[in-house]
């Protein structure tokens, strides 16, 4: 869609240089996800990033392929707790310290 700006494998956080994958997962009420890009042979079980999100989280699937754009899809409670892809919760940003006291 014009306008909606993805951020890829080279996309990384201003803050803290992570990658990560910027995204409007939706079609009409979108939300602007930010997860931090994983390597593609990690393994990130759903039922793992079900216990590392927080209350204010959604947990994302990413599927990979070989010719294919990375595209986060929404998970819900039917989705199925063997699924093979990767599996993220939002970007926690962890900046170095600018300081030195």
């Amino acid at each position: 869609m014009a306008g909606r700006k993805r951020g890829g494998a080279d996309s990384r956080c201003p803050a803290c240089g992570l990658p990560v994958l910027i995204q409007w997962v939706g079609d009409t009420a979108a939300i602007r996800a930010t997860v931090t890009l994983p390597p593609a042979d990690a393994r990130l079980p759903y039922p793992e990033a079900l216990t590392e999100r927080t209350p204010n989280d959604l947990v994302w699937c990413l599927p990979r392929g070989p010719h294919r754009a990375l595209r986060l899809r929404w998970t819900h409670h039917r989705h199925p707790p063997d699924c093979p892809h990767q599996h993220l919760t939002s970007h926690k940003c962890h900046p170095e310290p600018t300081t030195l006291f």
